[in-house]
């Protein structure tokens, strides 16, 4: 039966052939479809949401804010939020500081932004608590900065808004700030206030 033993390596031929071939189909198929999309990953701090919070407040789209992911001057992660709005250029810098006892560090630099010793320097603007935002949170006219806490990270959005008003700019830094004020999983420090 040499016949039948040829005929038998002839198919196994063919079948590691056709192996071979499927292989070379279906491996940059599964490379490409496992790759998702052909920009780069969006970093955990440059929030979508707050992406799509900052559009809906400038009556843009989500796709004209564009996102820079930094590191701040307190070593901690960043992500500036730009777009367009009223013929300027609308910077929105979201700073996230893990560090400890964030409820504590947020009261003490409302505190110490509200001290005056003697007479106010010209314009000078204690800062303002900012509703909704949980326990503390303020605005800071002098530093055009929103800062509250969502119990583990201490959060601050400094907005840069020629020629804007007031609650244009504090407007947009809530916009930005409440998508990163759901709660993070984990407990806050224990010491912390709330």
């Amino acid at each position: 039966m040499p016949g039948g033993a040829t005929r038998q390596l002839g198919g196994a031929r063919s079948s590691a052939v056709s192996a071979r071939v499927v292989l070379a189909l279906l491996v940059p198929a599964l490379l490409l479809a496992a790759c998702g999309s052909s920009g780069p990953a969006r970093p955990a701090v440059c929030k979508q949401k707050a992406q799509q919070a900052i559009a809906r407040d400038l009556g843009s789209s989500a796709g004209a804010v564009d996102y820079t992911k930094s590191v701040g001057n307190n070593d901690m992660p960043q992500c500036t939020f730009s777009a367009r709005a009223d013929g300027h250029r609308v910077l929105v810098m979201v700073n996230v500081d893990n560090g400890p006892q964030a409820y504590f560090r947020l009261l003490r630099t409302v505190d110490e932004a509200s001290q005056i010793f003697g007479v106010p320097p010209p314009g000078f603007h204690p800062p303002q608590g900012v509703s909704g935002l949980g326990p503390f949170a303020s605005w800071f006219p002098n530093t055009d900065q929103l800062m509250a806490t969502n119990r583990v990270d201490l959060l601050t959005v400094t907005v840069t808004w020629p020629g804007a008003r007031r609650d244009a700019d504090i407007a947009v830094a809530r916009a930005a700030m409440v998508p990163y004020l759901a709660h993070p999983h984990g407990h806050g420090n224990a010491n912390d206030y709330p």
